[in-house]
């Protein structure tokens, strides 16, 4: 299993959002106790914060986006991170 410890400082992802190719800049960051979670900013605002939960889903800590968005989201941050 591939050890995430190592984040890469920020990223850029491609997700289509109601019908839109939209790109993501998405910077890692941690919690106090270490559990990582991700910044999500389009046009340099910031639209939501996201974490990975043991289940493998995601799921929202800042922000308004419908679960299908908030998920399209994760999932494009997890396969950047494997690749």
């Amino acid at each position: 299993m591939k050890q995430q410890h190592s984040h890469p400082e920020e990223f850029e992802i491609l997700v289509t959002i109601d019908g839109t190719d939209t790109r993501i800049m998405v910077k890692p960051d941690e919690t106090s106790d270490g559990a990582p979670y991700f910044i999500c900013d389009l046009s340099g605002n910031t639209i939501t914060q996201l974490r990975e939960e043991n289940d493998g889903n995601w799921e929202q800590l800042w922000g308004k986006l419908d679960h299908h968005t908030v998920t399209l989201i994760g999932k494009a941050i997890k396969y950047k991170l494997t690749i």
